[in-house]
């Protein structure tokens, strides 16, 4: 029986400093199994790992593609550190068997992914995410990507405006249509009925969010047809991996 995955949400969420390079290496620590990020585009077009589209230099704030890398690394996180590219944490973890899901907001961010992670020999380690805010529909955010490269494992984040997931809201035609693995969706939507729906349909099931015991307890109690829920992400990694060992022995 397979454990779920947990995904750190820009590595140990709530604990020290989102999306730095030490989150990273922490979240590992923890015992994770693959870092959830976000990325963005240099003015070069080198991948950096910030869910900011713009930073404050200067007294103003200039959006990254603006920015040099060079200008970039001259931001400093919270933690004093600089904002990691993509390369930074490959390296930096390329000792430990993680993976790596990463929010997109453009099709040439996926594909310059793509491009490094093949690079450093890690294309099947990286999945890439449409997040929950984006307005565009799977077919126009995810058709260019999958056009680019057929193997590159796609999710579909339902966004947030639904008061009920209906079948509709999951885009299921298109999902097969581009070969999108799974669907991820916010843990205040989940339901046994919508976990057995996806599986049903012959998705991966992530939920998203997850930062609370008890809620913690419940999902990753829930089952169908033998297995639990496929992934989860959480600002709160170490909590999360304490009760899967504890709970899907």
């Amino acid at each position: 029986m397979n454990k779920t995955f947990v995904w750190g949400h820009r590595g140990t969420g709530f604990i020290g400093t989102q999306n730095s390079l030490s989150s990273f290496k922490n979240a590992v620590e923890m015992g994770v199994d693959g870092i959830k990020t976000e990325a963005k585009l240099s003015k070069e077009g080198e991948v950096v790992l910030s869910f900011y589209n713009s930073l404050k230099l200067n007294g103003g704030q200039i959006p990254i593609r603006e920015l040099t890398l060079d200008q970039i690394k001259k931001f400093k996180l919270d933690n004093n550190e600089p904002i990691p590219t993509l390369r930074d944490v490959f390296e930096a973890l390329e000792d430990n068997n993680i993976k790596y899901h990463v929010d997109i907001m453009e099709p040439e961010v996926g594909i310059k992914i793509i491009d490094t992670a093949k690079e450093y020999g890690l294309f099947k380690r990286v999945e890439l995410g449409k997040p929950s805010i984006h307005p565009d529909n799977l077919s126009k955010f995810y058709s260019e990507i999958r056009e680019y490269d057929k193997n590159v494992t796609l999710i579909n984040t339902v966004p947030l405006k639904y008061t009920e997931i209906k079948d509709e809201c999951l885009e299921i035609e298109d999902m097969r249509r581009l070969n999108v693995e799974g669907i991820n969706v916010n843990f205040n939507f989940v339901t046994f009925d919508l976990f057995k729906r996806v599986k049903e349909l012959g998705f991966k099931f992530y939920v998203w969010g997850v930062l609370f015991k008890r809620k913690m307890q419940d999902l990753l109690t829930m089952k169908y047809d033998g297995k639990y829920i496929d992934a989860m992400m959480s600002n709160q990694p170490d909590r999360l991996v304490k009760y899967r060992d504890e709970l899907q022995n």
